[in-house]
């Protein structure tokens, strides 16, 4: 501890012996006092100036006529606003609202339109059609004006909604403008309205009545025709009988033919396919024809003639089934013109086959020997052919359902003709069933015809009991009891509908101004503001010449003995922010000495962290203390609250002193929550235990380091 103090000491001395240092300290002892009242200052009631926020009005409204009353909305809130200091309302046309609004001139503006007061009043024409504003704001003017443009915006929009309720009902009291002898003789006359009209329904009742009778009579004889004509059909069935035989035989006929024709379409399929069996054919015949080819040449001449025959015959086929195909082109109209197409291509190659066969074996008869590639220029030539009749199946494949269909169809009509007779028997019996099927329906509609007859017997019924109440209204004095108090005061009935529901509001904690309500933060802001310009400005390392007057000292000592200065100055400018506060602003302070203690609690924690971080990191750890600084202000919850701050913010909100701090000098502010400020006030105070174990723990095997960053950046004799 002696060591301590003697450093202490040394610290003292240097600043009483230097009138410039002595100066300086005094300033930055200052400087944090005037950031925090500055911003209070500035703070201290911004929404009791709103007057001077410039908003624009124009009025286009022409109003509306109801029951000659002439009624015109938009007027009564101008006249209204007029009386209204909350903003700098200015009444201007239209052009000049929108213009000002763009060029800066006004922070907002509404336009009341020409069709306002009559949209209002479509409620008594039955169009509920709703009135609407415009309303224009400037958002790039001023990040704050906005927001509270937008609440002079609502409080027009309520106080139409009021003054609509109140003209509505004001009109109503007045259009009604009867005495209370002529609302005496109104009831009556609706009295005796409502009476006749049930009258006449009941009388209408009872020939409604007389109706249903006639149309159940009428149903019972229509029942006894349809069993007079359900009798009849043995007879009718007896007759068609015979036809049923010989339209069996020739159903039978068409079943068979039908059955025939299905197949042709396999038998080309397997027609076109064959060329598979002749491919092979030829290939065998012209290597068996070729094997001879180094002993005897006029013997491959003889085999491969043979082979021609094999290419004719295909040839056949495929003009065959040509012939074939452009039938059922023909006859039922399913194109087959590609198929055909490639059933000539596949000639083509054939042909290509017996020309080649036929030079080659003319040149073995010329020359006495088998020409060179002869068989690979043959091979290639049957390849070629595969490969057609290839493309000729595939064509096929594609129209064969169509043909299938085609055939199919014409059968069909042929079948249906034949069924027509059977069909016709057969109706027979199906008549008979429809007889029987009419005679349930009329029973069922009889049915429902005596159950409304019963329905209405009993709506009657009901009728006479309501003339009866009509009658017993007539002299209840309930109506008049509602409706006369609203002719006698038409203006308050517009009162009261127009703001039916009041409030109360009860303050909990109440804070006399929004600069007060921002004290905590600001004064917190300035305290850690305070300990950035200490470590900014003062040294937190000995110099050699003090290290020498000293003696041995352990990095303990020198940490502590240094810091006492920095705890010092830092409760100076702690005190000196909230005696300011409390008697130069007067901002509100329901416990001014635990207000005092918490700014000197929360000055010595964040200095604490700041010293330790200057020195065990040197120029590294200021940058810190100021990064620390920058998330302090935007995620402590010291303007907005933590539970609308975007996700990081949130996160890191409980890790930050300021968050405690704040809390802390807010209980002192408002009122006292013991609970609330001890738990603040012991969480801000755990943060000396990161502080020490940072500035004594850790700076030890950082010293190295930062000594070799500290002399590069001497070097640069740009860095302090």
């Amino acid at each position: 501890m002696k060591k301590i103090f003697s450093i202490f000491r040394l610290d003292l001395k240097s600043l009483t012996k230097n009138l410039i240092v002595f100066v300086v300290v005094i300033g930055i002892t200052i400087l944090p006092a005037l950031y925090a009242w500055f911003n209070i200052a500035a703070n201290w009631d911004p929404y009791s100036s709103t007057g001077e926020l410039s908003f624009a009005v124009c009025s286009l409204d022409k109003g509306s006529e109801y029951k000659g009353l002439k009624i015109n909305a938009g007027d009564k809130i101008v006249d209204n606003l007029k009386k209204n200091d909350k903003m700098g309302w200015t009444f201007v046309d239209e052009d000049d609202a929108t213009q000002g609004v763009k060029d800066g001139k006004y922070y907002a503006a509404v336009v009341i339109p020409e069709d306002f007061t009559e949209n209002l009043m479509s409620i008594v024409s039955g169009g509920f059609k709703q009135a609407k504003l415009q309303y224009y704001v400037n958002e790039k003017s001023n990040a704050i004006a906005p927001k509270i443009t937008d609440k002079g915006v609502s409080a027009i929009q309520e106080s139409v909604d009021a003054t609509y309720v109140s003209t509505i009902a004001e009109t109503i009291a007045k259009v009604l403008n009867i005495s209370e002898e002529e609302l005496e003789g109104s009831k009556d006359k609706l009295a005796d309205k409502i009476t006749s009209a049930l009258n006449t329904a009941k009388t209408d009742l009872t020939s409604f009545n007389s109706s249903i009778d006639l149309l159940i009579s009428t149903l019972d004889s229509v029942n006894d025709l349809t069993k007079s004509n359900k009798d009849m059909v043995p007879t009718i069935k007896e007759s068609l009988a015979n036809v049923g035989v010989v339209t069996d035989d020739v159903k039978g006929m068409i079943t068979s033919a039908q059955n025939t024709a299905g197949q042709l379409t396999t038998v080309i399929d397997n027609l076109i396919s064959s060329g598979d069996s002749y491919a092979q054919s030829i290939s065998s015949q012209l290597d068996d024809a070729f094997s001879t080819v180094s002993t005897d040449a006029n013997a491959v001449a003889t085999k491969i003639s043979k082979i021609e025959t094999i290419n004719q015959s295909k040839i056949t086929i495929n003009n065959k089934l040509i012939s074939i195909l452009n039938e059922i082109q023909s006859n039922l109209g399913v194109d087959c013109s590609k198929v055909v197409e490639k059933l000539n291509a596949a000639n083509d190659k054939q042909n290509a086959i017996i020309s080649k066969i036929d030079s080659i074996c003319e040149k073995i008869k010329t020359t006495g020997a088998v020409p060179e590639n002869a068989k690979a220029e043959i091979d290639q030539l049957i390849s070629d052919a595969d490969s057609a009749a290839a493309a000729v199946s595939s064509e096929f494949n594609a129209i064969k359902s169509k043909i299938d269909s085609a055939l199919s169809g014409s059968f069909s009509k042929l079948d249906s003709i034949a069924s027509f007779a059977q069909t016709f028997s057969g109706t027979t019996d199906q008549l008979d069933t429809a007889f029987d099927n009419a005679t349930a329906t009329v029973d069922d509609l009889k049915e429902v015809l005596n159950n409304l007859k019963t329905y209405l017997t009993n709506l009657s019924s009901r009728i006479d009991k309501a003339v009866t109440r009509v009658d017993e209204l007539k002299k209840d004095d309930t109506i008049k009891s509602l409706i006369v108090p609203i002719i006698e005061d038409p203006e308050g009935l517009g009162e009261f509908l127009s703001a039916p529901v009041s409030y109360d509001t009860n303050r909990i904690y109440p804070l006399d101004n929004y600069g007060s309500a921002m004290t905590p933060f600001y004064s917190s802001l300035a305290l850690w503001v305070g300990g950035v310009v200490l470590v900014a400005v003062l040294n937190v390392d000995l110099t050699e010449r003090d290290r020498k007057r000293l003696g041995k000292a352990n990095p303990v000592q020198l940490f502590f003995g240094r810091y006492l200065m920095f705890f010092v100055i830092g409760q100076i400018q702690g005190l000196i922010i909230a005696l300011g506060d409390l008697f130069f602003l007067k901002t509100q302070a329901d416990d001014p000495v635990m207000f005092i203690i918490s700014c000197l609690i929360s000055s010595f924690v964040y200095s604490l962290i700041i010293y330790s971080l200057t020195i065990t990191f040197s120029v590294i750890g200021k940058a810190l203390a100021v990064i620390i600084l920058i998330m302090q202000v935007a995620g402590s919850g010291g303007t907005f609250p933590i539970e609308v701050l975007p996700g990081p913010f949130k996160a890191i909100a409980p890790f930050l002193p300021f968050k405690y701090g704040i809390n802390a000098l807010r209980e002192t502010v408002a009122g006292m929550d013991w609970g609330n400020y001890w738990y603040n006030m012991g969480m801000l105070l755990l943060f000396i235990v990161p502080a020490l174990l940072l500035g004594l723990l850790l700076r030890k095997p950082c010293i190295k380091i930062i000594a070799f960053f500290n002399e590069k950046v001497e070097e640069s004799d740009l860095v302090i």
